[in-house]
């Protein structure tokens, strides 16, 4: 990067200072001489100027007809002439990164997807800008008296200006010699004071307008000061956590899981009433307490109070330092773009993936409520307009876009530009560099749940009175949406390739065996298909021609004749929900349409969003591995005061007991429904407890290896157990029976769970053909059931000619049930929409 360098745009820019002034309308300077102007500095002036003409005709010779350049660029007026040699400057730097790197490329675009990459050769954030240190923090000899200046430095305190005091500061290089002060970027002389402060304590500075250089600059310095105060207050909040983890330890009440039956809890401590001056006991409540316990009381009201002080002060710093920065970032679509907005500095994409920004915009993006969305409603929007600033050009929307480096410890990125410490990159468990999904795919899924949310709030703007909390998340939500369009279309505009769900799995399967890296592929699928069918409004009522019309409340005509709860979704028709409870319960659904993990699927009446139908899948390594168990849930009107009711609707028509908490009657015994005993922690807790942690409980804590154990009595598992194992063997039975094969109907193909049936056996075949093969070669339940099948004893696999490399069970017992479920399959197949969604 040269030393020195003028800004001059095509329209022509006027520079002043006490000496000189000059402004530039044609290819010629006309130069007013004041009376006490350096005779000597002026003529340096324009041999300065006639250089940049000179480059500027080699470039046009280069850019002409016939010319070898391969990065011409056609220079149509005289006056574009430093614009022209500053592009072909940035291309120089560009290219100078690239070769320090070891990229092979001259000019690389987003386009261009990354190749796969040994962990070895994957450069992180700074060691890419670790090229521009010297940009940032080298010092450069005085335009007038020629002495060094050093680069400034200092600290940014985060104000509401976009150029405050402390960073306008920085932006200046004054000479301490002769005074003279510069451009801190181009290093061109300016006229404000040594101490000028910027725009904000003169209204005649424009060095933070003045070069693409000083553009990077005010970025840097104002990440600096973020990073900051972002590294402060995680130290004071990982500081007050540990104070109340210490403060509870004695207080902790632990969990029971287990031969007293199965529950769920949602880990909340129990204090007692009088405990840190909040309970019933203390001063601030019902009762009073002297003496030492009144004190105390009194101290933790002092420090809550403090704490909620600094909570709401850190809000307002994140909401002003992402307006700052989003102020200052290139603006290529602004009415008046300057030459800094269409050809940034090529630090700024760097700047942003070293310093903390993207670890704050992804713990925003990762927050599923809809009330703290509310609640912090500025910080949201103030995100929301940095993302659509981002997405404006290729050297920020890569922040956006690529899988990214988390840090893992270090100073900030101002400190590190000076030398003065490493940041430290989160590494995986073998060492290798971890890579964290892009921001991009966090803000599809906040935009997702913000579409569940308006969904099944529709309803509420026809019934509800007092609107105002619905209207504000309803408002946000729609911004978020429309965000999400905005920057989708400016992605589009760009051209640009997304890495999400991309580079990142491809640098880790390249660290992995082919088999693993095969298996890892199919999870990857399943995920993303799951993901993709995870949660959606629907219609799951019939018409009702008894009903329809008849009567305040029935004019939906609906009936739930599939739906366990049918009778008291009838009864209910006309009953009132209490308004808290109804946008509690719209918020919850939102929350799961973006929470559900892989597994879990659910579908939500678009008219009555208390009836809900569920699907599970039984995790790999049970007796449960590949079936899908389908589950009806109502949420009753004094929902989330009460829990949800479950029903189990998989029970092979009323004959199989899948479980000792899942009855053949379609009962579900668990703790947090309330329909098992079990401690206080496990039980429902009303407004805090949710139908998510329900479901997860079902998953993770019902459908198990050993479920035998979940009988009262039986004590702790033990795979060993004769019992456990008779009990497995039957339970993989009816699994597969009716949980795999019965699933696999025509009739089904055109269910609300078409879908899911299709990309959950389609993706997982081959891993549920081989479970099924695996116990009914070993399974001797399978011998009676199964001994009229002995003509299926062939060998020869019926896969065989689809490439799977799954062999058949080479003796009679279990044939009939993995004939049903390949012949199945290849009907499945040929499901209209699974080689459109779900090809590997």
């Amino acid at each position: 990067m040269p030393s020195q360098k003028r800004d001059l745009s095509p329209s022509g820019k006027e520079f002043q200072n006490s000496k000189k002034r000059f402004h530039i309308t044609t290819s010629e300077p006309i130069i007013i001489i004041d009376d006490d102007d350096d005779i000597t500095e002026i003529l340096t002036q324009i041999k300065q100027h006639e250089e940049s003409e000179k480059l500027a005709k080699q470039l046009q010779d280069e850019c002409a007809p016939g010319g070898s350049s391969s990065n011409a660029i056609v220079i149509e007026d005289d006056q574009d002439a430093v614009l022209a040699r500053r592009l072909a400057e940035e291309w120089e730097a560009a290219d100078a990164v690239e070769q320090k790197s070891g990229e092979s490329s001259s000019q690389p675009t987003m386009q261009r997807k990354h190749s796969l990459r040994s962990p070895a050769e994957i450069q992180t954030p700074t060691e890419s800008l670790s090229a521009y240190r010297p940009f940032f923090t080298t010092g450069r000899p005085c335009t007038k008296c020629g002495k060094t200046v050093a680069s400034p430095r200092g600290y940014v305190m985060i104000s509401g200006e976009t150029i405050s005091p402390s960073l306008g500061a920085l932006l200046h290089a004054p000479c301490p010699s002769c005074k003279a002060n510069h451009c801190r970027g181009c290093f061109q002389p300016h006229p404000c004071p040594a101490t000028c402060k910027g725009v904000a304590k003169n209204a005649t500075c424009t060095v933070d307008t003045c070069c693409t250089e000083v553009r990077a600059i005010a970025v840097f310095e104002a990440l600096g000061g973020f990073d900051r105060q972002y590294i402060g207050e995680k130290a004071l909040s990982h500081s007050r956590a540990a104070a109340i983890v210490s403060d509870n330890k004695s207080s902790d009440i632990s969990k029971t899981v287990g031969p007293g039956g199965t529950g769920y809890g949602i880990g909340q401590r129990v204090y007692n009433s009088g405990h840190g001056g909040y309970g019933a006991g203390s001063k601030y409540g019902p009762g009073k307490l002297r003496g030492a316990a009144a004190e105390a009381g009194r101290e933790a009201y002092r420090e809550a109070t403090r704490n909620k002080e600094l909570a709401a002060h850190w809000e307002v710093l994140v909401t002003r330092a992402m307006q700052m920065i989003a102020a200052l970032l290139p603006s290529p679509y602004s009415e008046s773009p300057q030459v800094y907005d269409l050809l940034p500095h090529p630090s700024i994409g760097l700047l942003l993936s070293s310093s903390k920004l993207p670890d704050l915009l992804g713990d925003l993006l990762r927050n599923d409520s809809v009330t703290d969305w509310i609640a912090r409603s500025d910080v949201y929007y103030a995100m929301l307009a940095l993302l659509k600033r981002m997405a404006d050009s290729e050297l920020t929307v890569s922040v956006l876009l690529d899988s990214r480096f988390v840090t893992d410890k270090g100073p900030g990125i101002e400190p590190w530009m000076w030398d003065e410490g490493e940041i430290e990159w989160e590494k995986g468990s073998e060492g290798g560099l971890e890579r964290a999904p892009a921001l991009y795919e966090y803000f599809r899924k906040l935009s997702k749940q913000s579409e569940a949310f308006i969904a099944g709030a529709s309803r509420l703007m026809e019934i509800e009175e007092d609107l105002e909390e619905t209207i504000k998340a309803i408002s946000l939500c729609g911004d978020i949406i429309a965000a999400r369009d905005d920057v989708e279309r400016a992605i589009s505009v760009l051209g640009v390739t997304s890495t999400v769900n991309g580079d990142s799995q491809e640098d880790t399967l390249a660290e992995k065996g082919k088999a693993t890296a095969a298996s890892a592929k199919v999870e990857q699928a399943y995920s993303l298909a799951c993901e993709r069918l995870a949660f959606r409004h629907i219609p799951l009522g019939d018409v009702d021609s008894n009903l329809k019309g008849k009567g305040k409340g029935k004019a939906t005509g609906l009936q739930y004749s599939t739906f366990n709860y049918a009778t008291t979704v009838t009864s209910t028709q006309n009953s009132t929900r209490n308004p808290r409870d109804r946008l509690h319960l719209v918020k919850e659904l939102a929350v799961l349409a973006t929470s559900l993990p892989p597994g879990i699927w659910v579908r939500v009446d678009e008219v009555r969003n208390d009836v809900i139908k569920i699907m599970i899948a039984g995790p790999e390594g049970t007796p449960y591995s590949g079936g899908l168990f389908e589950f009806d849930c109502f949420m009753p009107l004094a929902y989330p005061a009460v829990p949800p009711q479950m029903h189990l609707r998989t029970t092979g028509g009323g004959k199989v007991r899948f479980n000792p908490n899942l009855y053949d009657n379609g009962k579900v015994c668990l703790s947090l429904l309330g329909t098992w005993p079990g401690s206080p922690e496990e039980q429902w807790s009303p407004y805090k407890s949710t139908l998510l942690q329900v479901l997860v409980s079902i998953q993770s804590m019902i459908l198990i290896d050993f479920p035998y154990f979940n009988e009262p009595g039986y004590g702790q598992a033990n795979p060993k157990s004769t019992a456990s194992i008779h009990y497995n063997q039957n339970i993989s039975l009816q699994t597969t029976r009716w949980a795999i094969v019965d699933w696999l109907r025509e009739e089904n193909r055109k269910s609300i769970w078409g879908e899911v049936i299709a990309s959950h056996f389609s993706i997982r075949k081959e891993k549920i053909y081989k479970h099924i093969c695996d116990w009914a070669e070993k399974n001797p339940l399978m011998r009676a059931y199964t001994a009229a099948n002995a003509q299926y004893s062939n060998p020869i696999g019926l896969n065989q000619s689809r490439g799977l490399q799954v062999p058949r069970p080479q003796t009679s017992h279990g044939m009939d049930l993995v004939k049903e479920f390949d012949e199945r399959m290849l009907e499945v197949q040929k499901w209209h929409w699974v080689d459109e969604n779900f090809s590997l």
